[in-house]
């Protein structure tokens, strides 16, 4: 039930009787389908470190409760939890040392007694023509991100895609011919 590119309309698993026929036996199939997989391990792969293992406790229970998340997903779910700890690894970098490369340069004096340069120390410069690479980690981390949320349900539009929509309050006016409820001027 996977849209795609992401473009169109949104998928739904919804299996109501506003929805299509076709869709409704197509939604029913997958469900399940879905109810014979495996479910997802709550303890995190060894391999994640810090970072990793905390988002993936953070997760699993709320893609859980949204029970569309299988063990068949776990590939997806630990690149995530992966490409988070390098982005946050990354961001970490980027705070320490900035956005631009510095380098340290010895700081030179001149001694008034015998008139030669003198090291008296290091300074910080930055060369702002190159970019710490730190820095586009993180974009590349962010963009895998995104595109993993997706497919993970994470984002709200991808959610929204998946929820099953709620019953109408009104019984009575489900069961009746909403034509009937407009007047054309004529019986129908």
């Amino acid at each position: 039930m996977v849209n795609k590119k992401n473009a169109g309309r949104k998928r739904t698993t919804g299996t109501d009787e506003s929805i299509r026929s076709d869709q409704r036996e197509r939604n029913l199939e997958f469900k399940q389908r879905q109810d014979i997989l495996i479910e997802l391990q709550d303890n995190p792969p060894r391999h994640l470190d810090g970072y990793g293992v905390t988002l993936w406790r953070k997760l699993v229970p709320e893609l859980k409760k949204l029970g569309t998340i299988k063990q068949i997903d776990s590939v997806n779910l630990e690149a995530f939890c992966s490409v988070y700890s390098t982005y946050r690894m990354a961001e970490s970098d980027v705070q320490k040392n900035g956005i631009f490369v510095s380098f340290e340069v010895d700081k030179m004096e001149i001694d008034e007694e015998t008139g030669d340069e003198v090291v008296v120390g290091k300074e910080t410069k930055y060369d702002r023509s190159k970019k710490n690479p730190a820095y586009s980690i993180m974009n590349d981390s962010i963009k895998s991100l995104k595109s993993l949320a997706v497919d993970l349900g994470l984002s709200f539009d991808a959610r929204a895609g998946q929820l099953v929509p709620a019953e109408s309050e009104s019984s009575e006016v489900n069961t009746e011919n909403k034509l009937r409820l407009v007047n054309f001027g004529a019986e129908i």
